[in-house]
């Protein structure tokens, strides 16, 4: 038997009144999370994971988009667990069905999950692919998918250098967002950029205070950086003409 939302919920016992919204873990407009703690949920899906292992592909990505359909924040990282789980089974012919979950995103947490566990390995896997979806994502009127675009090259895949002047591209498309959560993933994602190609990205830091970006983009971007080499990117101001 396949195991889905309705199908959980019906092996608990009924609850008096609607479950109350926890919002502490995730404070966006419109992320509702209810009443789960993260050791919880790992236990729960360590126990759900040999029967969602025995799915086929289909199902497992059938699954996935029922869970994020729910629109709620544990079932929608429940969702990125089955694509985790399924990893190495996806190719360039899924990109459209993540393409279609990506609209479920609720929230920050969502990204950087989805990102770090699915999109970097098929990063990896398939280049040109999955940086045509990172390309649209970029482009998107979603700031979750905005934010993914650029976060998606955080941690390892930063520090490889073999994306750095991808990463820049999609990243200076989006220095001067409107949404603070879009410019934090900029900013992370420069961090770890510049982890792999030190010089370049920290020059290109140094040009973005030139032009008046905000400071939450490079503040995050030298969070590695002290002593002489933070002090000189913090002197570098915005360029004035005169009138």
């Amino acid at each position: 038997m396949s195991w889905s939302p309705k199908s959980a919920r019906r092996s608990n016992p009924p609850r008096r009144g609607p479950p109350t919204p926890d919002r502490k873990f995730n404070k966006d407009d419109g992320f509702i999370a209810y009443g789960l703690k993260v050791p919880a949920w790992r236990a729960i899906m360590r126990e759900f994971r040999p029967r969602l292992r025995a799915l086929s592909l289909d199902e497992r990505l059938d699954l996935a988009e029922a869970l994020f359909a729910e629109g709620e924040g544990w079932l929608g990282h429940s969702a990125i667990y089955v694509l985790a789980l399924s990893v190495e089974e996806l190719g360039p012919e899924h990109v459209q069905r993540l393409d279609r979950m990506g609209e479920r995103f609720t929230g920050w947490s969502h990204v950087d999950d989805v990102c770090i566990s699915v999109l970097q390995p098929l990063l990896l896997a398939y280049r040109a692919e999955t940086l045509a979806l990172l390309e649209r994502w970029n482009g998107s009127p979603n700031r979750w998918k905005k934010r993914a675009s650029v976060v998606a090259f955080v941690r390892k895949v930063g520090e490889s250098g073999q994306f750095t002047e991808e990463a820049l591209r999609l990243c200076e498309n989006l220095v001067f967002d409107r949404e603070d959560l879009v410019r934090k993933g900029v900013g992370w994602a420069l961090k770890d950029l510049m982890r792999g190609d030190r010089e370049q990205v920290l020059e290109y830091v140094k040009e973005l205070r030139r032009r008046g970006v905000s400071s939450t983009v490079t503040l995050y971007a030298i969070r590695d950086l002290d002593g002489r080499e933070r002090r000189e990117v913090l002197a570098v101001g915005p360029n004035r003409i005169a009138g």
